[in-house]
């Protein structure tokens, strides 16, 4: 049983997950299919459009980083299904707790976790389509 429960409590551990929420503050938008081009800014860009307030949560990764980037990844997710093709991110935070297993006739198993949750605003920023097939003007040319 000693071996079992530990075998579980190191799975669990390494597997973990993330989570996410987003609540909507502005107009939504037709959801974005691909949450990798959805980007992570620091500050709101001039003339973006507020959607939803987005907070996502994991407690994956062996890592802090490794936690943090799950976090970031569903903040991502997120945002995409509300139609945002960015986030602004608003803050984080590492919360950590130790837990204790009671292992019949034996010592208890100790362990510790950590989850990262971090929040933003999810936005809708206006985008210049460029043409690839436009010729290149010289700014300094006469």
């Amino acid at each position: 049983m000693t071996r079992l429960a530990l075998i579980l409590t190191v799975i669990f551990a390494l597997v973990g997950c993330a989570t996410g929420s987003a609540l909507v503050t502005g107009q939504v938008r037709t959801a974005i299919e691909d949450h990798s081009t959805i980007q992570i800014l620091t500050s709101m860009p001039a003339g973006a459009e507020e959607i939803a307030i987005v907070k996502a949560s994991s407690d994956a990764g062996l890592t802090q980083h490794g936690g943090l980037d799950y976090a970031v990844e569903e903040l991502k997710k997120q945002a995409a299904r509300v139609g945002a093709n960015g986030v602004v991110i608003t803050g984080s935070d590492l919360l950590r707790e130790v837990y204790s297993v009671p292992v019949n006739n034996s010592s208890p198993i100790i362990g510790s976790s950590s989850v990262e949750i971090v929040q933003g605003v999810a936005v809708w920023m206006k985008t210049e389509k460029v043409d690839p097939y436009a010729e290149e003007t010289d700014p300094y040319a006469w």
